[in-house]
C-alpha cells in the first residue's frame, strides 16, 4: 500500500515562538521578552535560546523537544497532525521543516519485480 509524506514548514519566528511556548505549557519560567540569540545545530537540529544581555540564560532543546514544540504549535495552529505518523525534522529551503510520515497498509507478499528501462513486469 502506499505511503504519505507531508512537509509543514516554519519560519524562523515560530520556531523560536513555539520553543518558549512549549517551555511554558511545561511550567518552565521562561523570560517573556525575546531571545538575544537563537542557534540552531545544522546536525543535529537541536536549538538554544539565550536570553539577557548582561546575565545571559541559555535553554537548551533536544531535537525531539523541538519536534513536540513544532507539534503544539501545529495544533495551536489548527494544523491538523495524523497522532500515529512518525515525525522528524530537516533543514529546507534554509527553514525548518517537520516531516510526517503516514505508513501505508502492510503487503501480504512482496511480488517478485524486475524493472526494465520504462515498463515495469511482475
Amino acid at each position: 500500500m502506499a505511503s504519505e509524506y507531508r512537509f509543514v514548514l516554519f519560519s524562523w519566528r515560530d520556531v523560536r515562538e513555539a520553543l518558549v511556548t512549549y517551555d511554558r505549557k511545561r511550567g518552565q519560567a521562561t523570560p517573556t521578552v525575546p531571545p538575544v540569540k537563537f542557534r540552531v545545530n545544522r546536525d543535529a537540529l537541536d536549538c538554544e535560546l539565550t536570553f539577557g544581555k548582561d546575565r545571559p540564560k541559555r535553554y537548551l532543546y533536544d531535537k525531539a523537544s523541538v519536534i513536540a514544540a513544532l507539534i503544539m504549535r501545529c495544533r495551536d495552529r489548527g494544523v491538523r497532525l495524523p497522532l500515529k505518523a512518525s515525525k522528524d525534522l530537516h533543514l529546507l529551503e534554509g527553514r525548518m521543516a517537520m516531516s510526517v510520515h503516514i505508513a501505508g497498509a502492510a503487503e501480504p507478499e512482496m511480488l517478485n519485480l524486475e524493472i526494465l528501462g520504462q515498463s515495469v513486469v511482475a
